[in-house]
């Protein structure tokens, strides 16, 4: 029983709140209710907006930086395609390669040792 008069003291209380919203909302201009959802969409449009455009000018930014290191890759390439293509052909080339890399010498080359035998830098070379 005394949940019945609880629920009836409910349903009397949200009829007390409702119909007085309803009737204010009745006073309410529909030209003002529409002025403030046009407002609200509006509001949600700037914010996509402009989030949108940061990250835009982010993907930009990064496009720009991938672009700059693709051209460094490119070139560095470039270079050692060259270098390659000069080790394989170019006799000279082949032989300072041989000489400082390796450290190679001729059979007519006379080598002197200075220092450890082991440390090869340290190897000079006459011709």
């Amino acid at each position: 029983m005394a949940q019945s008069i609880t629920s009836v003291q409910a349903v009397e209380v949200a009829r007390d709140l409702l119909i007085p919203a309803i009737s204010g909302l009745r006073l309410v201009p529909g030209w003002a209710i529409l002025a403030t959802v046009l407002l609200a969409a509006s509001a949600i449009c700037a914010t996509v907006i402009v989030r949108s455009r940061a990250e835009f000018q982010s993907s930009s930014g990064q496009h720009e930086r991938i672009v700059n290191e693709i051209d460094l890759v490119r070139g560095a390439n470039t270079s050692l395609q060259l270098e390659i293509h000069r080790l394989a052909n170019d006799p000279n080339a082949i032989e300072v390669a041989a000489r400082e890399r390796l450290g190679m010498v001729k059979a007519t080359d006379v080598v002197v040792t200075t220092g450890s035998i082991k440390s090869s830098s340290m190897v000079s070379f006459v011709r």
